[in-house]
């Protein structure tokens, strides 16, 4: 996923989470329950990872399922239920690319006690293909010619094609889909509507126990995890979509810490006794979407004068207090992949004027542009609780006004803009702002194209340029890095050449930690990656 709403690959956003470290107290510190309580902006819409979006999917995931492998916070690929990462070198990966090789451990059980196997893995990919099931995107996985168990402990996937993020999206760290139990589910023509989806049994660190609707999520450690049982009994996920409330409840002791923290309220975080934080610069970046099916929005030279009025730094500067970072916007799509020479475009406002008068764009009496006796009033989405979406949004409609663009705003709550039935998904606004979750491996297809044109996928500009998908193809289809490099700088310059998003900021996930909590690694994608190492 999230400034706007965090989006993903993942399953397509990420919100403000925060937990509640309670344990023996030590001096000064008030004494509670070994319980440590998460409060999170967004409360999911299920239990099923195959029907989340984004970080909250990254949540959900994390805590009680498993994946084949996954990343550590170093961005190195590790196994998870695989034994080893498949790779040319040991065998796992064959000469021409095409056929993958995954062997599982032994001793890996789901919660009721069932032993995991590959029936799962080709159950769960069987579900997530299955047309009856309304996920939100197949992406990778539409990559796989065939899947093959050869008993219980080995899989062969076979591609269509040499697509090089392969490992790390098929039930890996690049994706928001783990492994289902096929004991529990395969018997089911459809998913969606099944009991298990609220009150899943999953196969990782915890188990969910108990899920009060628009309360909490609770959970306990999972006894039979193949890792060891995790050392912090019990979790609560608490749904708060305010971030002035999680710091209060910070402050009262209620909740101990919390990941992804509203930049715009640093200076209030920094001043909350017996915590520390930790800024880390992640794949997530701020964007503008124009849905360039509108018929305002698909004008590329309002798209691109739009763009030219906006002031990154400012952005930055005053909102986020210059933690955020508005020259590397599109290294939190492209990460290794970016080019530091595809930032841009610059904040020029006259520039602006310019392109929209020759676009038969003229000042009106009170300065706002008309043509053809249509006023260029532009609609920007936004989602509900965050300070920094609300600071972005307020400036950039000054902004705006200031080369001639009326800007007025529309808010959603995170779980209606996000929705399968939401604007984005179905095309319902003009120009969005969100903040995007993005895969660690540079492939952009997820976003930029056009197969994945919303509702079939999270392209909502609905963005199709075919230079722009053969380049995409193109860095999939190679391995080496330099060719791989080649082609998404490409891809770059066309974005900006073309705007349909207009890139702000790289993100930077601010966490604010209690100083007791030991375990925690630094997140590449999803803080909970090091949960099952937490301790007290």
């Amino acid at each position: 996923m999230t400034a706007g709403a965090w989006l993903t690959p993942r399953g397509i956003a990420t919100l403000v989470f925060a937990f509640n470290v309670a344990a023996c107290a030590k001096a000064g510190e008030p004494s509670r329950p070994a319980t440590l309580i998460i409060a999170t902006g967004q409360e999911p819409s299920s239990l099923n990872p195959l029907y989340l979006a984004g970080t909250i999917g990254y949540a959900i995931s994390e805590l009680g399922y498993s994946y084949l492998t996954n990343y550590d916070s170093l961005g190195n690929i590790v196994p998870d239920v695989a034994v080893a990462v498949p790779s040319r070198a040991n065998g796992g990966i064959s000469a021409d690319g095409k056929r993958v090789t995954y062997h599982l451990r032994r001793g890996v059980s789901w919660q009721d006690g069932v032993p995991l196997n590959s029936r799962d893995i080709v159950f769960t990919y069987r579900a997530i293909m299955n047309p009856l099931n309304a996920v939100p995107s197949r992406a990778c996985y539409d990559r796989v010619d065939s899947i093959n168990a050869y008993g219980p402990y080995a899989v062969v996937v076979t591609l269509k094609s040499l697509y090089s993020p392969i490992v790390a999206c098929f039930f890996g760290g690049d994706s928001n889909y783990p492994i289902l139990p096929a004991h529990l589910l395969a018997r089911y023509a459809s998913l969606d509507r099944v009991a298990y989806n609220a009150a899943p049994v999953g196969s990782g660190p915890y188990v969910f126990t108990r899920w009060l609707r628009g309360d909490r999520l609770e959970m306990k450690s999972n006894p039979r995890y193949y890792a060891g049982r995790p050392a912090i009994a019990r979790l609560s996920l608490r749904f708060i979509h305010d971030p002035s409330t999680t710091i209060n409840q910070l402050l009262t002791n209620e909740v101990d810490a919390t990941f992804f923290a509203d930049a715009s309220k640093i200076a209030a975080l920094r001043a909350i006794p017996r915590h520390r934080i930790i800024v880390t610069p992640v794949p997530y970046f701020a964007a503008l979407s124009f849905n360039v099916t509108d018929p305002i929005a698909k004008n590329r030279a309002v798209r691109r004068a739009f763009a030219l009025a906006i002031d990154r730094h400012a952005l930055v500067s005053k909102v986020a207090h210059g933690l955020y970072d508005a020259d590397t916007a599109m290294r939190g799509l492209f990460t290794w992949a970016f080019d530091p020479h595809a930032n841009g475009p610059p904040y020029d406002p006259q520039r602006a004027r310019v392109l929209l008068t020759n676009d038969g764009w003229i000042a009106g009496a009170d300065g706002v542009r008309v043509k053809n006796g249509r006023r260029l009033q532009i609609q920007l989405a936004f989602r509900t609780g965050s300070n920094v979406a609300a600071g972005f949004a307020l400036l950039i409609v000054e902004e705006e006004r200031a080369v001639g663009i009326d800007v007025m705003t529309k808010r959603y709550s995170p779980e209606e803009f996000l929705g399968r039935d939401g604007p984005l998904s179905q095309g319902r606004f003009q120009v969005a702002l969100v903040s995007y979750q993005s895969n660690y491996d540079p492939d952009a297809s997820w976003l930029l194209s056009c197969d994945q044109r919303a509702p079939n996928g999270g392209n909502y500009a609905r963005y199709c340029d075919p230079e722009v998908d053969r380049a995409l193809q193109l860095g999939i289809r190679v391995l080496a890095r330099a060719a791989r490099r080649r082609a998404y700088s490409f891809v770059q310059r066309q974005l900006l050449a073309d705007v349909p998003y207009d890139f702000l900021c790289q993100l930077s996930e601010v966490d604010v930690l209690p100083l007791r909590l030991e375990g925690y690694e630094r997140p590449l994608l999803s803080p909970y990656d090091s949960v099952a190492h937490w301790r007290l």
